[in-house]
């Protein structure tokens, strides 16, 4: 490139640093006077610098980068101004001008990695021996009264024990907490106890049905009702109580209501006393899908807010903010949701916000204004986000769906917090203890977080083996999105003496 196209860039460089800066700084300042945790601070300039970054459509001045060598933007955010201000000293001296400010120290660009990793630290607990990323692992209820299932998951790499509050009772917890203590006691292996306090999540409450095995296909019809004592509608087979009635109230025909993390997709028909009849417009299967209690039910349609804490939230909490390492909440919707989580934690702590929180992103509007939530939750306490795939698919729409879940990991790393990559990964080797071909791409794509979760199976335990030893593997080749070029054996057989 030539001096006068080098300036050229330059200009555009100055304009961008200069856009970035202004808007960013005006974006810290109102976030700045709530902010009491004093390592956050750095983290939210550098959020609001990336926010403001991507306002623009850096695509055109991408490619004009690559061909000097330089940075392409794509790999800055946990060190935003850094690399910018890296970027545009490179290019002010191939167009031969004086660099603006002053050289940039090395270290200065490791403070955001270095804040991630502290972060996930004090989150999820220590990095492993063998790998970057952590696993997660529902806790079944036979884990309980069978110590050897805690032992077997933490001996294989379970770094992170989820125990997921909708399920089970304090009992069954406590027995849960006291095999994962011990094992990881016998072990010598740090395993956190995360707790997931239910939230406003709708699921089947009971149901009634004449079919042996409840199963429904395209065309079905199901009655979907907020009275306690049930019935069936003449000519429905299928009736369900839902476990937050008050949706009922607010739903109109028309409207869909996806039963199962996408696997049934219905519409509503009509209302009639007592709760709506379901027409079943998509099922995952040809020859039907089973519909049973506790699954999960949403209403992508409806804008319908309902308290994120409920009564038996409540009374949960008491015994999570004894126990749990890190707790978590499911259905954060907003700023407030956030707010009140951390108030009732605290009233339940003798030193306030002294333990970690998980935050679920699983609806549109928690992912409309990501930033926020984590600068109201991290100004606080270390945070963790779970990208919960299966709600938020459903209210996406799978299309988008890996679209979202990358800006997820970027923002995140932005503010350097830590993300739990969840929802189906290596589902199917968990279940039948063959893994399909996608299923191991998932978890390589999985490897840019800093936690994946696995749901509990038949076959969990040959599953956090196996996805330990890809981990393992292949983050000798990647970290984040960043290229490790360790030398390739192949390479190195095509340049033996003699061949």
């Amino acid at each position: 490139m030539d001096r006068k196209a080098a300036k050229s860039l330059l200009v555009k460089l100055l304009a961008l640093k200069e856009q970035v800066e202004r808007d960013g700084e005006k974006l810290y300042k109102k976030w700045e006077k709530d902010i009491t945790r004093a390592s956050f601070h750095h983290s939210a300039k550098n959020l609001a610098h990336y926010m403001a970054l991507r306002k623009n459509d850096l695509r055109e001045l991408q490619w004009e980068l690559i061909p000097l060598g330089l940075s392409s933007l794509g790999r800055l955010e946990s060190r935003v101004m850094p690399t910018i201000d890296s970027v545009v000293r490179a290019c002010a001296l191939m167009a031969q001008e004086e660099p603006p400010g002053e050289y940039q120290p090395e270290d200065r660009f490791k403070i955001g990695e270095a804040t991630l990793d502290e972060n996930s630290e004090l989150t999820l607990g220590p990095e492993p021996e063998n790998r970057y990323t952590r696993i997660m692992v529902t806790m079944p209820t036979e884990a309980a009264w069978q110590p050897g299932i805690a032992f077997d998951l933490v001996d294989r790499g379970m770094s992170v024990a989820r125990i997921n509050c909708s399920h089970d009772d304090e009992t069954v917890w406590q027995a849960m907490i006291d095999n994962i203590r011990s094992a990881s006691a016998q072990l010598g292996k740090p395993c956190r106890v995360s707790m997931e306090i239910p939230g406003p999540k709708v699921r089947i409450d009971r149901m009634m049905t004449t079919q042996r095995r409840a199963r429904v296909k395209q065309g079905d019809f199901i009655f979907l009702t907020a009275h306690e004592r049930m019935s069936l509608p003449e000519g429905i087979p299928i009736a369900i109580s839902c476990t937050v009635p008050e949706f009922l109230e607010q739903i109109e025909a028309g409207e869909p209501v996806i039963i199962d993390d996408g696997h049934i997709e219905t519409a509503v028909l009509e209302r009639r006393d007592g709760g709506v009849v379901l027409r079943v417009t998509k099922v995952y299967k040809e020859l039907g899908v089973r519909i049973a209690p506790e699954k999960g039910i949403n209403f992508p349609g409806s804008d319908y807010k309902i308290p994120l804490l409920s009564k038996r939230d409540e009374r949960i909490l008491d015994f999570v903010c004894q126990h749990a390492d890190l707790i978590g909440c499911s259905f954060v919707r907003d700023a407030d949701d956030i707010r009140l989580l951390q108030s009732e934690i605290n009233k339940r702590l003798a030193v306030p916000d002294s333990k970690p929180i998980l935050i679920k992103i699983e609806t549109l509007d928690s992912m409309r204004i990501l930033p926020t939530i984590l600068v109201t939750a991290a100004d606080h306490v270390p945070t963790a986000i779970m990208i919960a795939r299966g709600d938020l698919a459903v209210e996406v729409g799978y299309a988008r769906l890996s679209e979202y879940q990358e800006e997820i990991l970027w923002i995140c790393e932005a503010a350097h917090v830590p993300v739990i990559w969840a929802t189906q990964v290596v589902e199917t080797l968990v279940k039948t203890g063959i893994p399909t071909r996608a299923e191991i791409s998932d978890v390589t794509l999985a490897a840019k977080s800093e936690c994946i979760m696995l749901n509990k199976g038949a076959h969990i335990n040959e599953a956090v083996a196996f996805v330990d030893d890809i981990l393992a593997k292949f983050e000798n080749h990647v970290y984040k999105k960043t290229a490790i070029l360790r030398k390739l054996s192949i390479a190195s057989e095509l340049f033996k003496e003699g061949r």
